[in-house]
């Protein structure tokens, strides 16, 4: 009795009223089966209401009904069924060309193990991609995500793409809908999944099929595009707040402390009053809050990256957290040194002899020295705990 073949690829495809392309789709994919010398298989996640599922099992291919609406469903449920070593996800309207499978399978040989589709940088038929898609909205969204999340891709609507069972079955997918997409390749990047892209080209749906865009109605792309931007923003808050909020923080301070060694005479002649230094402190308030968001949310968000993978495995994470507690302790005593001296009176000469608005460009720093100190020391103590956490957790699984 001979056993069944290893399977080598298992292209695994959502499929929703698709008769007019499906069997054409199938043969591309036998085709590229062939092209590659591997063995492969083909599995419709399918949600139709037509002849699609009859089509395809007719042709053999294993269909496998979906209830639930949303392309990152059907990816969810589909761990179960796909056994292949490589899977290779996509579309079933011909869009895709699933006979060229060679370069996928290159960059997961190589070692990778996500690669994704560039349509921008292949060729896409004319008539194949609308022209607010092509030249706005794909390359806008795609650039976001990339300069947000620092992850080589540019096209991270490209629904082909290619990567190893062991991931795919790793993924989350709480994405259900279009934003599978986008969360996917942040996924990857948080389980230090190598990742890149090869380009491919991308052809005009066949005459009769009616698109996704059609059938769900024209806010469609504006609704992947608002979506895909709030994934990036929910897996990027550290690039969104510690570089932003540094910024501001460090601005904020610089020209509160400037406002300290001006004179009387020089305030009054460049008319700086209490709203210049009130507007100052909220911008370092408002820096500091976010940068230590973004710092924590990096590490709580990106719990595999290499930076907090190397504080929780070593002695770094001790030397940090003294140096940030003692530092936050300076700065908090320095703003209660500054707070007895003002109950005492010892700047009352200056509001007397200069102008009121040294007194409370005073007052504003002496804030920001209390508040700074305190976010530094209550920031410093989370983030050591929770790395102590993870040094604790990854210890576990050693034993």
């Amino acid at each position: 009795m001979s056993s069944k073949p290893t399977v080598d690829l298992t292209v695994l495809i959502p499929t929703k009223n698709e008769e007019i392309t499906i069997s054409k789709f199938i043969d591309w994919c036998q085709e590229g089966f062939r092209n590659v010398g591997l063995v492969g298989e083909i599995v419709l996640m399918d949600s139709s209401t037509d002849a699609t599922p009859k089509i395809a099992s007719d042709k053999g291919v294993k269909v496998v009904h979906v209830a639930e609406k949303g392309l990152g469903i059907a990816y969810l449920k589909g761990k179960e069924h796909a056994a292949g070593k490589y899977v290779i996800l996509g579309d079933a309207d011909c869009t895709y060309d699933f006979r060229e499978l060679g370069p996928f399978l290159t960059k997961l040989d190589e070692g990778y193990d996500l690669v994704v589709g560039n349509r921008f940088r292949g060729k896409i038929e004319k008539h194949a991609m609308p022209i607010h898609h092509q030249y706005f909205g794909s390359p806008l969204t795609s650039y976001i995500f990339k300069y947000s999340l620092g992850i080589p891709t540019g096209d991270i609507h490209c629904g082909m793409r290619a990567l190893r069972s062991d991931l795919y079955r790793k993924l989350p997918f709480t994405e259900l809908g279009w934003e599978y997409a986008s969360e996917m390749i942040v996924s990857s990047r948080n389980l230090n999944a190598k990742i890149c892209e090869v380009p491919i080209d991308f052809y005009k749906e066949p005459d009769g099929r009616i698109s996704h865009q059609k059938r769900n109605g024209w806010m469609t792309p504006f609704k992947a595009g608002w979506g895909t931007l709030r994934v990036t923003a929910s897996f990027s808050l550290d690039r969104f707040f510690v570089l932003p909020g540094t910024l501001l923080a460090s601005t904020g301070l610089a020209l509160n402390l400037l406002l300290l060694f001006l004179d009387a005479a020089t305030i009054e002649r460049l008319q700086i009053g209490n709203f210049s230094s009130s507007l100052f402190t909220a911008i370092t308030f408002i820096g500091f809050l976010i940068s230590g968001l973004g710092t924590v949310a990096h590490f709580i968000y990106y719990p595999v990256g290499r930076a907090t993978q190397i504080l929780a495995s070593s002695k770094l994470v001790n030397i940090l957290f003294s140096a940030t507690v003692f530092t936050g302790l300076a700065v908090f005593s320095s703003g209660l040194f500054l707070f007895g001296r003002w109950k005492d009176g010892a700047f009352s000469e200056i509001s007397q002899s200069a102008n009121q608005n040294l007194k409370l460009i005073g007052a504003f720093n002496l804030t920001i020295s209390l508040f700074v100190g305190a976010t530094v020391l209550a920031s410093s103590s989370f983030l050591a705990s929770y790395m102590q956490k993870l040094r604790v957790s990854s210890k576990s699984k050693l034993l």
